[in-house]
């Protein structure tokens, strides 16, 4: 991955964080608590399309929107693994994107479960099978699929160049 920041792939980067931050705030009750469903989450399917953008923008837009998080700030915590698994996710682009989301939701509905099952008391175990499933929603129900679609339609290749 090319870690040259250029106008292009900062621009990238700031509009996916603010729409990543849109809709995870804009939805806040689904967003945040032991049962959710934060329907950005289904941005960070899209990693392989926008690169290294993608990979920032979507740090970015988690911390944000964290800052709004129920859970306080202990939440912003949760960028750095949302960070490492867009970065998972970039580098089996070419391998399986699908497998990619996966491994993103298992890894943060560990990371958030324990942070919620910690602050409320919750049982740790149920908490994670709840927040899993609203994660592999997000990222495998709606991202994957809309990976695929804009892949498919070379959409973004214009701005982005060929190889992205």
């Amino acid at each position: 991955m090319n870690l040259k920041i250029n106008t292009t792939t900062l621009a990238l980067a700031i509009v996916y964080a603010a729409l990543y931050t849109a809709l995870t705030v804009g939805l806040t009750p689904l967003s945040y608590g032991p049962v959710q469903v934060r329907i950005a989450d289904a941005m960070v399917a899209l990693v392989p399309i926008f690169g290294w953008a993608g990979i920032l923008g979507h740090t970015a837009g988690v911390f944000i929107a964290n800052i709004f998080s129920t859970a306080g700030l202990l939440d912003l915590l949760n960028t750095i693994p949302s960070f490492a698994m867009a970065m998972v996710i970039w580098k089996l682009r070419n391998r399986s994107v699908l497998a990619g989301t996966i491994l993103y939701s298992i890894v943060l509905a560990g990371t958030v479960g324990a942070m919620l099952s910690y602050l409320y008391g919750l049982p740790q175990l149920e908490t994670y099978i709840y927040v899993l499933i609203g994660i592999l929603v997000a990222t495998t129900g709606i991202g994957y699929p809309l990976y695929k679609a804009i892949k498919k339609t070379g959409v973004f290749q214009r701005w982005l160049g060929p190889g992205t």
